[in-house]
């Protein structure tokens, strides 16, 4: 059974969100946006239970998403993509030793 988003502890909803991220490149470079779209719903919903800044580093990934899916027909993950995946991820308190996910 599934809690809503209010309802986890921050940590348990931001690691669910950086599966969606990994989940929502994948889907991009797969081009299969149809999928995509309800983790970037659930991805919002999340962020409205956690700090302004990652809030606005989910619009940002996910209007990145939709603007590569609109731009590109290839689906192909740029650095703008990648660059606001990684700031999301940082405000979200993961990182990879390098500074780099």
């Amino acid at each position: 059974m599934n809690k809503h988003p209010a309802l986890e502890i921050p940590i348990r909803s931001k690691l669910a969100m950086l599966r969606h991220i990994v989940q929502i490149i994948c889907y991009l470079q797969a081009g299969k946006r149809g999928l995509a779209d309800p983790l970037i719903d659930d991805l919002k919903i999340r962020s409205l239970f956690l700090d302004e800044k990652i809030q606005a580093d989910v619009l940002m990934f996910s209007e990145q998403i939709h603007f590569q899916y609109a731009y590109d027909p290839d689906h192909n993950v740029t650095p703008e993509v990648g660059k606001a995946a990684d700031q999301l991820m940082e405000d979200l308190g993961f990182f990879l030793k390098g500074g780099t996910i």
